[in-house]
């Protein structure tokens, strides 16, 4: 009999960044691995995905995601967070800790992972790095690896002494994890609701100071330096959500020392500005804000340059209640699962090339975490995502599987839709019209 995850996957685009291999071919998948690759002959009796027209490439990668479970289920759920996943293109995503209770303890993450089990794609738990999130008293990095963390984060509840930040690098390093930084001092953000540029679009909005990210970055920088001679292993240090021009300088700055040190953006970030407010309220807040155009320029011109290495989404879902409330009491955050291809596809593909924005989503995250996936290389995992990326729609946020409604794109008009995806060669396949 036929497994499950057995398929042989016809004519599609093959787009696999980790091999440089662009190409129409086929996949064969067979107990929960890629088989075969290219001119393909079956056993008769496989069942056949036809692919022609469309493009398969390795699973996207997430390693920025609030599920909210335990704790919002509210807002969203493990359940509906991944299904927002899958309809997204994404095979694996990382989650965040700030749940309640927090994603602090071993028994916390086998309770994470637990929940997550059978679900339509795959969760990898994120510690926090410091306990019950209060940036005093450090998690045991190691035990959270043991018990399956895949980095360590302050996202959130962001470090803000370059002591402590060069403690975090030293106890991540001595785990062999990425410490992922959330970039803000809050002497300088103050609580503000909104980027000092969109102060003409929300009048009376408490604003941020957009100095506050850069500044933090180089507080970062200055710990690694002290970090660094401490250990026999480089630290890895990851800066979340980068969202200004002064940060990507910051950034180019860091990484020109040879520090182990990469970035993340989010599509909001290239290509929304601070005007959004305007239009969006509430559902264009999140944190670091959204900036001036000529930030929106840096970040793009980062992400086409690489300083920017991957892009993550940030999903933060809230319910319809939470984001109703006045803007300066309004939650940060915005969800971007089931939108980020479309919008990296409508948004970048006429500077970057089809492979390089698949590197971006997949084959980069998965190797600067080692995490399984972001290639299609045969012995790989069989995850994949297969799109059409001429599929165009319009963003109804009425229409997502997640909870979340708070979207910052609701009615803009995308290319690049989600035919279907493959976890460890099990199918699921999501209607474009015309099929």
């Amino acid at each position: 009999m036929t497994s499950p995850s057995t398929w042989i996957i016809r004519g599609g685009r093959l787009v696999d960044p980790a091999t440089g291999r662009d190409e129409i071919g086929d996949l064969l998948l067979a107990d929960g691995r890629i088989a075969a690759i290219g001119q393909v002959e079956a056993a008769p009796g496989v069942p056949t995905y036809r692919a022609e027209g469309r493009v398969v490439a390795p699973g996207l990668v997430d390693v920025h995601v609030h599920l909210r479970e335990p704790g919002s289920e509210d807002r969203e759920t493990i359940a509906t967070g991944t299904a927002a996943a899958g309809a997204g293109g994404f095979t694996t995503v990382c989650a965040m800790p700030n749940t309640d209770p927090v994603i602090d303890r071993p028994e916390r993450v086998a309770d994470l992972l637990r929940r997550a089990r059978g679900m339509p794609c795959r969760v990898l738990p994120i510690g926090a790095a410091t306990l019950d999130n209060r940036n005093e008293e450090f998690t045991d990095f190691a035990a959270l690896r043991d018990a399956g963390c895949v980095a360590i984060t302050d996202d959130a509840f962001p470090l803000q002494r370059s002591e402590q930040m060069a403690e975090a690098l030293v106890r991540a390093a001595q785990a062999d994890l990425p410490f992922i930084a959330h970039c803000e001092l809050r002497g300088l953000s103050g609580g503000g609701a909104v980027d000092a540029s969109a102060a003409p679009h929300a009048p009376g909005a408490p604003t941020q100071a957009t100095v506050a990210e850069a500044a933090a970055i180089r507080l970062w920088a200055a710990a690694y330096e002290r970090a660094a001679p401490q250990t026999s292993y480089r630290p890895r240090l990851h800066i979340a959500h980068v969202s200004s021009g002064l940060g990507v300088e910051a950034i180019r700055s860091l990484k020109s020392t040879g520090a182990r040190v990469t970035a993340e953006t989010a599509p909001h970030y290239f290509a929304l500005d601070s005007s959004a407010v305007s239009r969006c309220g509430a559902n264009a807040k999140m944190n670091p804000p959204l900036k001036s155009p000529a930030d929106v320029a840096a970040i793009r011109e980062a992400v086409l340059d690489g300083t920017i290495d991957l892009l993550a989404t940030d999903h933060a879902p809230h319910t319809p209640d939470e984001k109703a409330r006045p803007l300066d009491e309004a939650p940060f955050g915005v969800i971007g699962l089931e939108t980020a291809l479309a919008v990296s596809l409508t948004e970048l593909c006429g500077s970057l090339s089809l492979p390089k924005l698949i590197a971006r989503l997949s084959t980069r995250p998965a190797a600067l975490f080692g995490l399984p996936g972001g290639t299609l290389q045969a012995g790989a995992p069989a995850d994949l995502v297969v799109f059409d990326p001429q599929a165009a729609w319009t963003v109804d946020p009425e229409a997502f599987l997640s909870k979340g409604r708070n979207c910052p794109f609701a009615g803009r008009e995308v290319c690049g839709r989600v035919c279907a995806t493959f976890l460890e060669g099990r199918v699921r396949v999501y209607p474009v019209a015309g099929d």
